[in-house]
């Protein structure tokens, strides 16, 4: 039953669902008036981006044999996907939802951009970072900073990441995914550049 439970919480807020969740969020609270058939046309692109095309990347990476099995295990398994999970980032952040645009969400995929680059590195370096708890530490703290960037309750929406990071964190270790190291370092690779790039939301 516990198992049950816990693996639910690593699907649920599976990574490659992270960003469309933080921008359902911000189109959710932000009093800023955008057109719903400009949100709409977003949100579907961001499904696309973040969540289709790297599961069609994932097939061709386990076709030729650069990975074995969509937990990747290894952390010589994380390099491509996450390199190609930060080029799909780079055109969301850039491309898709510049400056101009919107830039609360240009920030929140720089940043997980960032993130995800970081997790390569520490690939390379034979470092298992948890990528749930980067993408969901990122994601999930850009949403404590749009609260606080709108002045709306903070104290509640960061003690809902403190719940929801419990959640995940107790959920990999129970399911022997990672150990209390791999978690706090994913975990920070994820929050701070979100927390360092929201000084450029102004």
């Amino acid at each position: 039953m516990l198992t049950s439970l816990l693996k639910s919480v690593s699907y649920i807020l599976h990574p490659l669902l992270m960003p469309w969740m933080g921008a359902v969020y911000f189109f959710t609270v932000t009093p800023v008036q955008y057109h719903p058939i400009k949100i709409s046309f977003w949100l579907l692109s961001i499904i696309l981006w973040s969540v289709v095309v790297p599961l069609i990347l994932y097939f061709i990476l386990k076709k030729i044999k650069l990975v074995q099995s969509i937990d990747l295990k290894s952390s010589k398994e994380r390099i491509w996907p996450l390199l190609l999970n930060s080029i799909i980032l780079g055109y969301l952040s850039f491309s898709l939802l510049p400056k101009s645009i919107c830039v609360e969400l240009h920030y929140l995929f720089l940043g997980a951009l960032i993130t995800a680059a970081l997790g390569m590195i520490l690939a390379l370096l034979k470092f298992k970072t948890s990528i749930h708890m980067m993408s969901t530490g990122g994601a999930f703290f850009f949403m404590v900073l749009v609260n606080l960037h709108y002045d709306y309750s903070f104290s509640t929406t960061f003690a809902f990441f403190v719940i929801v990071m419990g959640a995940m964190a107790s959920s990999r270790l129970h399911l022997n995914a990672h150990t209390p190291k791999e978690l706090a370092v994913g975990l920070f690779v994820g929050v701070v550049p979100q927390l360092l790039l929201f000084n450029h939301w102004l």
